[in-house]
């Protein structure tokens, strides 16, 4: 399980939603948030000294940055065989 980062839903396509497993995977979507909300904050705070463009332009960086990071160890660290019931199954997560 120390391999895996994030559990499925289930194991086809069309199926959405990621729990995570352990530490890594919780620490990537706190990340995530953190990149979301530090990025709306430099906004806010460029914003209010009258320099709108720098804080769009650092905004999507975040949110590209905090994005891709998600979507990375979504893909590529979490389990393609068992799924969030069969952790559940073992007793490995609740």
């Amino acid at each position: 399980m120390s391999d895996y980062w994030f559990a499925r839903y289930r194991l086809q396509p069309q199926g959405r939603g990621l729990r995570p497993l352990n530490g890594m995977g919780r620490l990537t979507i706190a990340l995530f948030v953190a990149a979301m909300v530090g990025g709306a904050l430099l906004f806010i705070v460029l914003a209010l000294l009258n320099n709108i463009v720098l804080g769009a332009v650092l905004y999507g960086l975040c949110a590209a940055a905090g994005g891709a990071f998600f979507i990375w160890a979504g893909t590529t660290k979490s389990d393609p065989i068992r799924t969030v019931a069969d952790y559940q199954r073992e007793g490995l997560i609740k």
